[in-house]
């Protein structure tokens, strides 16, 4: 696939947009910076530690753990957040930062404005806290483009993880909105080499939506493992198709992908299956409940309609209680981006509301949503040697998980990005 050069001439042209206040504040390298007297939640779903100290050099994290047991270094630049609570950056696992956020932008839709949209959208989640995201399909590779310039130091924004365009079957899911978003393949071998395009093109790993047969799906699961990449899937839906049933997430799963997108349409012997097989999901339960919404303000008197959107909080209940490992992510697009980026804490408390405790929708948030965007060596806990990516936040959100809206310090690569 040519690649275009206008989605990277944005981003040089974004640069200068995002180096002033709100965006990093250089360190000196040769300084350690200092986090001492936090409350720490680490990621990895052990206990609160309580008066810590995080220890930080260039990028990576050198030293964290109870404030007794951790050495400063002379040279450390410290900062007092006593009281506070410090977590790792927040990941959002599923957005579309290429979308245009209206109906009407979507007349203004190609590669220049979707880079341009996408530092927007990037910057404006790295301020509230949300130092990753996974983008699950972008315009024509601009997501991909995206993470080049997050690598080069382009701008300032939360640092992507990116599938590249979607794959799909000839006028399947994605293709709805215009050219540009999914690539178009029919038969295992277009599958494959769908797969093997998108690879080849920088994407981080691979986003299968349906229809597609068994055969389909078989191929682009085994093509992308045999790369060492995770493969996620959009559940999609159970459609009768030329009079045969086509169940594609039963297939997606049994067939051995990585990730399920949506707490849409699964079926019970589905979620068992995902428990048995370790399969993610990524529930987008405040997006699914959002729409239900919409549809019964538009049709009162037809609720029945809005139901397949209300089943996600049984799907997303039935799958917390089998033990199928769940990320945050939000999903909106189009006129749903208006939600963002609050929209992100909306999803965590989504979680609580539907029988997480305040820690695990912690864990959901940051170690998890590592875990499926593949980034989990680096990303996710406050570990040593992991990078530097974290947020100190008001009080304590162990006592109420809202309190992870309010917050003060934001580092992201050991780099003061907020203070």
């Amino acid at each position: 696939m040519k690649k275009s050069l206008f989605p990277y001439v944005a981003f040089l042209a974004l640069t200068l947009l995002f180096v002033s206040p709100g965006g990093a504040i250089p360190e000196e390298a040769d300084r350690f910076l200092v986090l001492q007297g936090a409350r720490l939640i680490d990621g990895t779903g052990d206990p609160a530690i309580e008066n810590s100290i995080i220890v930080i050099q260039k990028d990576r994290i050198v030293a964290v753990g109870k404030g007794e047991s951790v050495q400063i270094p002379e040279n450390s630049r410290m900062i007092d957040v006593t009281g506070m609570t410090v977590t790792p950056g927040f990941i959002d696992a599923h957005v579309h930062f290429t979308y245009p956020p209206t109906e009407k932008d979507g007349f203004l839709d190609n590669d220049p404005i979707s880079a341009y949209r996408s530092v927007y959208f990037l910057n404006r989640h790295l301020l509230i806290g949300v130092t990753t995201v996974r983008d699950v399909a972008s315009r024509s590779n601009v997501g991909i483009w995206a993470r080049r310039a997050f690598e080069e130091s382009l701008f300032n924004g939360s640092r992507p993880v990116v599938t590249g365009m979607g794959i799909t079957c000839t006028g399947g899911h994605g293709t709805q909105h215009g050219p540009g978003r999914v690539v178009e393949a029919d038969g295992p071998a277009e599958f494959r080499k769908a797969v093997r395009g998108q690879l080849k093109a920088g994407a981080d790993m691979i986003k299968v939506l349906p229809p597609y047969s068994r055969e389909e799906i078989r191929a682009a699961i085994e093509e992308t493992h045999y790369y060492r990449r995770l493969i996620t899937v959009h559940s999609g839906h159970s459609a009768l198709m030329r009079g045969q049933y086509y169940d594609f997430v039963r297939w997606a799963v049994e067939e051995g992908a990585d990730c399920i997108e949506h707490a849409f349409a699964i079926p019970d012997d589905v979620i068992a299956t995902m428990a048995k097989k370790k399969t993610y999901c990524v529930p987008t339960l405040d997006m699914m409940l959002k729409i239900a919404d919409k549809v019964i303000a538009a049709n009162p008197d037809n609720r029945a309609r809005a139901q397949q959107w209300l089943d996600s909080s049984d799907i997303f209940r039935k799958m917390k209680k089998l033990g199928v490992r769940m990320a945050v992510g939000t999903d909106a697009v189009r006129e749903d981006m208006v939600h963002y980026p609050w929209m992100y804490f909306e999803e965590i408390e989504r979680f609580v509301d539907h029988g997480y405790t305040e820690m695990e929708a912690i864990v959901a948030a940051t170690r998890i949503a590592a875990e499926v965007s593949g980034v989990s060596d680096k990303l996710g806990t406050l570990q040593k040697g992991k990078i530097a990516d974290l947020v100190v936040v008001e009080g304590n959100p162990l006592d109420d998980i809202r309190h992870l809206r309010k917050a003060k310090v934001i580092v992201q690569s050991g780099r003061i990005v907020k203070q």
